[in-house]
């Protein structure tokens, strides 16, 4: 099954054609971001970790743990995952990072007699390191036990039925299923979905990935000290150069990663202001900001396409991020993704509208990073081109030391070849001469996209 309905996919193959991207580029891309990447990425706090080479033997002793516990759970196969080797990032010090592990003496991973069904971004989840809890589980075969192996589904239709019998599911809908790995059930089937006690908690633990990989769950990390972070995210930061004493704007901050990463970058000695519009992501916001020490963050419930001026003043902030509001298709793995084109097409004006804020609350000479975590043209050059074409006095400019992608800006209107290099697309250069990709920590991300402009004075 593809990773788009029809609809979306021709929609999406229209827009690239407008590039100088080959259909054979396409297709590679789609390729890619339906596999996970090798690397997981952790952000240690710095405002809390003075040591940064003692957070690297916490995280090794992190996985060692892990590791341990999931090969004694094993011992019987004749088989154990080896223990990753931990690094940190020369570029970016607070990057610590680590490839996945696969199984010693095992090619391939076979699918049980036992099913249990899950949602796509459950799915999604499983791959950056999560077990399954309970109100995950849509369903499981009617015969699984406490303690049974059961072989994990991601429902591509999502027209499972909470409860249901996972193993006629599994019969009637095999090609609307995508296979995502083996767990343990931690209860009877009957436990899940007619048991009031239980509610929470993990109920499927996660054994391998239909990959052959083993990423363990961050629930047992120090929560306080790291957090897990894709490392195109952890650039946003860098990129935005924040400085001691200045007024920062992060505009769509949910759910606080970058936010708590620029307070850690300026050593809370400065104001940062974070926006969003939903009060609920603005209270767990505020959680974050306590746990991480970020005492120079103020969350506010904002819809940043509809700022008050009277408020927030014109030309006031020194740095300002737009992680903007986006179709998320770069998420990897994509495994299924139903949006359709009008959805597509409809974060193009909310993100201009926020666009155009930003521009009036920045400061001459100051610093405006847009970024997306998505693929599309529409959402990325189209709105770099917009934004140069509106604003004379705005200025594209160079991302280093952090221009690592792989990648610069797909050919666009309005876009020289100059202005291009400045942009940072992280996805595969498919059309390259190189035969064999070098494929590493810092090629191998989510799809992800950022612009760098200035206010000229």
């Amino acid at each position: 099954m593809s990773l788009f309905n029809e609809e979306t996919l021709m929609y999406l193959k229209k827009s690239f054609s407008k590039t100088d991207f080959s259909e054979d580029s396409f297709n590679k891309l789609l390729e890619w971001l339906s596999e996970s990447p090798k690397w997981s990425t952790i952000r240690v706090n710095k405002n809390l970790v003075g040591d940064l080479s003692k957070s690297l033997k916490d995280i090794e002793n992190f996985l060692q743990g892990s590791f341990e516990s999931i090969n004694k759970l094993i011992s019987a196969e004749n088989s154990r995952y080896l223990v990753p080797r931990c690094n940190q990032l020369t570029l970016i010090d607070e990057c610590i990072f680590y490839e996945s592990s696969k199984k010693i003496n095992e090619d391939k991973i076979r699918m049980l007699e036992k099913f249990a069904i899950i949602d796509v971004k459950c799915a999604q989840a499983i791959f950056r390191g999560a077990d399954i809890f309970i109100p995950g589980v849509i369903s499981l075969s009617l015969n699984a036990k406490a303690n049974d192996l059961v072989s994990i589904f991601a429902d591509l239709k999502g027209k499972c039925l909470r409860g249901s019998d996972a193993s006629e599911y599994f019969l009637k809908n095999k090609e609307y299923l995508k296979f995502i790995g083996n767990g343990w059930s931690l209860f009877d089937r009957d436990d899940f979905y007619k048991k009031e006690h239980i509610k929470n908690g993990i109920g499927i633990k996660i054994k391998e990935l239909s990959n052959g990989t083993y990423i363990p769950s961050f629930i047992n990390l120090n929560q306080k000290n790291y957090y897990p972070q894709n490392l195109p995210s952890m650039l946003c930061a860098r990129i935005l150069d924040p400085k001691p004493g200045q007024f920062i704007l992060d505009m769509c901050a949910a759910p606080g990663g970058k936010t708590t990463h620029i307070a850690e970058l300026i050593s809370n000695k400065g104001r940062i202001i974070a926006f969003d519009k939903i009060p609920s992501k603005i209270q767990k916001m505020k959680e974050l900001c306590v746990q991480f020490g970020a005492t120079s963050v103020e969350c506010y419930v904002q819809d940043a396409s509809k700022i008050d001026f009277n408020v927030y003043e014109p030309e006031s902030f020194d740095r300002v991020l737009v992680d903007s509001p986006c179709s998320a298709l770069g998420q990897r793995p994509l495994i299924f993704n139903k949006v359709d084109p009008n959805q597509l097409k409809s974060y193009i004006n909310y993100q201009k509208m926020i666009l155009e804020n930003a521009v009036k609350l920045l400061k001459p000479g100051g610093y405006l990073v847009f970024s997306t975590c998505t693929i599309t043209l529409e959402e990325n050059e189209e709105q770099v081109s917009w934004l140069l074409n509106r604003y004379k006095f705005l200025k594209l400019i160079d991302q280093s030391p952090y221009q690592i992608a792989e990648s610069s800006g797909l050919k666009c209107r309005g876009l020289t070849n100059t202005q291009l290099k400045l942009l940072q697309r992280f996805q595969p250069n498919f059309d390259s001469n190189i035969q064999e990709r070098d494929i590493n920590v810092l090629n191998d991300t989510n799809g992800f996209f950022i612009s760098k402009f200035t206010k000229e004075l």
